[in-house]
């Protein structure tokens, strides 16, 4: 299964959207989908996922919308990845075959891999990528001299 599926990537730009709203001002799904790109339908299917799994809340009301579900720091790429994919995401390890050497050593890639990247998205989180995508910003107003 591809890791970054649109699913992800569409579910990452809402909450790092969210992230960079104030709490007290719920933030409508149309509005996120207007500055994120990402089409309107597919939005809400998400939003669904992720009130279920915690990640987002939504608020009822005229000024209502949606709000992190808890702080931007304590949400990390795996929480997104398993709300949308399961706890098994990364596939389950392929079978050795009878304990064979080059299928054992395949094994042990597997598992390194699968281990390296359930670490890398259990360490960051939302409040991480907001601050990259600043500083990427940043870095592009200096280059243009803006």
């Amino acid at each position: 299964m591809a890791l970054f599926t649109s699913k992800v990537d569409y579910a990452l730009r809402a909450l790092l959207d969210l992230a960079e709203q104030s709490p007290e001002k719920p933030a409508q799904s149309r509005e996120i989908a207007a500055r994120q790109q990402i089409p309107e339908s597919y939005l809400h299917q998400l939003l669904v996922v992720l009130r279920r799994a915690g990640l987002v809340r939504s608020v009822r009301g005229a000024s209502g919308g949606y709000v992190l579900g808890r702080e931007a720091r304590q949400v990390t790429a795996a929480d997104v990845v398993t709300a949308l994919h399961g706890p098994d995401f990364l596939g389950d390890l392929p079978e050795t075959d009878g304990g064979a050497p080059t299928a054992s050593a395949i094994q042990r890639l597997h598992a390194r891999l699968s281990h390296a990247v359930q670490t890398e998205l259990q360490r960051t989180t939302l409040e991480d990528l907001a601050q990259e995508a600043r500083r990427l910003d940043e870095s592009r107003w200096l280059m243009f001299g803006l």
